[in-house]
């Protein structure tokens, strides 16, 4: 075959990746299913969600780790040109190909490890929504309601999700949870302390299973009203006697006494009215995801009630 171009071989990745993997979410939900924790009850998340959450990470891995090989594999015999190579040794034949394909080597790796990162954030954000809905959090998120509208409420690039919504983040930002999710901290961690700043919310939530947090960015987030959510197995392995570390189980707890303040409050008309608006939105987007779409219609269904 021709030798592709560079610029050629790198939409190729880009394209073919998109129809070879599933989706980040729509994987975390297959998985969130086949493990049958659509089945269980609310207490079952309080009680149970590091173990979810290293549960899920693990059943993703297995899944994605197979198919990343394939993928690479399928890209890179793309570039093989049997008749050229036909006459060669095994060992000459792997020399004329790295020496021939060194930069679409290297695209197709860089495009995997981006792909990974991308992958890794938004599965972890998914995870997360999927333990807050079955614990009966009530919550928005970024993915659902839309970045511009996060931004434009006032909640920022790096919010992820807030509790028990935009529309009581507006009415009163100190009883609002608000969460960042990331993997890992890595030097991007300063920017959370700016973007709790510019919320006028009392405290931040930033949810990661990085096992490497040195003192001094816990001191610094410590001082900014931002606490570190992790793995209860994180947590007393790598942050033991750390007050500003603390469990996906607490976590939940903070979220629901939070979600009890608002029960007694007299919404307005309208902020009903842009409530069930953004709960109808998610009701008819997630009709083929019934743990979701169950999980919308009862908070609906409560929302009208009041």
């Amino acid at each position: 075959m021709k030798t592709i171009s560079i610029e050629k071989y790198q939409k190729l990745i880009k394209d073919l990746r998109k129809d070879f993997f599933k989706q980040p979410t729509i994987l975390i939900y297959e998985l969130f299913q086949k493990l049958k924790y659509h089945e269980k009850d609310s207490a079952f998340f309080e009680n149970n969600a590091s173990q979810i959450v290293e549960n899920l990470r693990k059943s993703s891995w297995e899944h994605f780790y197979p198919k990343e090989k394939e993928f690479t594999t399928k890209m890179l015999k793309m570039l093989i040109d049997l008749q050229t190579i036909k006459n060669l040794s095994n060992l000459e034949s792997i020399v004329w190909f790295i020496e021939n394909f060194p930069e679409h080597i290297y695209a197709l790796t860089l495009s995997n490890t981006q792909s990974r990162r991308s992958r890794a954030g938004k599965e972890f954000e998914a995870i997360i929504e999927l333990i807050l809905i079955g614990a009966g959090v009530y919550l928005d998120t970024q993915g659902n309601v839309g970045k511009s509208e996060f931004i434009q409420k006032g909640l920022g690039k790096m919010v992820d999700i807030v509790s028990p919504s935009v529309v009581e983040y507006q009415i009163n930002k100190w009883n609002a949870v608000l969460i960042s999710a990331k993997t890992t901290l890595r030097e991007r961690w300063q920017e959370v302390p700016e973007e709790m700043q510019r919320t006028g919310a009392n405290t931040m939530f930033l949810v990661t299973l990085d096992p490497n947090i040195s003192d001094d960015v816990l001191r610094t987030l410590y001082e900014t009203n931002i606490r570190i959510v992790t793995t209860k197995q994180n947590q007393l392995t790598n942050y033991k006697n750390k007050e500003i570390v603390i469990s996906f189980e607490q976590l939940i707890q903070i979220c629901k006494e939070n979600n009890a303040k608002w029960n007694s409050f007299k919404y307005s008309e309208i902020q009903k009215e842009q409530i069930l608006e953004s709960l109808k939105k998610q009701i008819n987007k997630y009709q083929d995801q019934e743990f979701i779409k169950k999980y919308y219609q009862k908070r609906a269904k409560k929302m009208n009630i009041k």
